[in-house]
């Protein structure tokens, strides 16, 4: 029997797929600006691990990993330079040559650790018209709103953000820890689509109904995740992500998520945890 622990619950619970013996798995790749250093390798020989635990135990497994070439600004607080655009102004060389030496550096990587690679690789630009059709959606439901620098989540409008903190909440004060974003609603809003500043020319950057701009991190994901493993999810999916990561990023990327679709507790059922 394999048992995972459930973030949700706080408590180990037996892996059941929903359908059969089918396992979908979404792992977080590589910000392809720089070379991943030992401490993002071990998350990924955790994933390898669990794929390789399921792969044993007889499950069909289907791996996806994205790749982010696009949206991962240097700011926590939702600002800052691309981490893409930096690195191409550090090398003097475009956006796009960075990425791919750094995605092939990673792949190399990979192999040298005997880690195996996922069935699907998909990168975050290979997606920014499913992007845009998300947020539009989200808008048109009320949970997205614009101001200045882009599109927002409403995290106020989602009843259940904030339950995979576990029964002690935490109080989330603007401006304690990052600069809080001129005319975001609540501290927890998240941007979804930045808008190109003007006077600037970015190499990545895309039309939109809202301007001209680029996706957020956190669109990327809910996308890609989506794309490949089914809407609603008609697998288990397994968000592979270390633990105190699946409180900043993974309550966000839910919430995406759940407002596109209808989702039971079933489809979010095992999150695995590093400890």
């Amino acid at each position: 029997m394999l048992k995972l622990f459930n973030t949700l619950s706080r408590k180990k619970e037996e892996f059941k797929p929903l359908k059969d013996k089918k396992v979908g798995i979404y792992t977080c790749g590589p910000t392809v600006y720089w070379f991943a250093h030992i401490g993002n390798f071990r998350t990924y020989l955790f994933e390898d691990f669990l794929k390789r635990v399921l792969d044993y135990g007889g499950y069909k497994v289907k791996h996806v990993m994205n790749i982010t070439d696009v949206g991962h600004l240097t700011s926590d607080a939702d600002t800052g330079e691309d981490k893409l655009e930096k690195g191409a102004k550090r090398e003097k060389k475009t956006v796009w040559e960075i990425a791919k030496f750094y995605t092939d550096a990673f792949k190399k990587d990979l192999k040298l650790l005997n880690i195996k690679e996922p069935d699907v690789w998909i990168k975050a630009t290979d997606t920014i018209k499913e992007q845009i059709d998300l947020i539009k959606i989200l808008e048109k439901k009320g949970f997205a709103y614009k101001i200045e620098d882009g599109m927002y989540f409403d995290t106020s409008k989602l009843k259940t953000y904030g339950r995979l903190w576990g029964k002690k909440k935490m109080e989330v004060k603007a401006g304690a820890r990052i600069e809080m974003v001129k005319g975001k609603k609540n501290p927890t809003d998240f941007a979804v689509w930045k808008l190109t500043p003007e006077g600037v020319k970015r190499q990545m950057e895309w039309d939109s109904p809202w301007g001209k701009g680029f996706p957020g991190w956190h669109t990327e994901c809910v996308v890609m995740g989506a794309k490949f493993l089914g809407m609603p999810f008609r697998e288990l999916k397994i968000p592979s992500i270390i633990f105190m990561i699946g409180f900043l990023i993974f309550r966000k990327e839910k919430s995406n998520l759940k407002n596109r679709i209808k989702i039971t507790r079933k489809n979010f059922q095992n999150i695995s945890r590093m400890i």
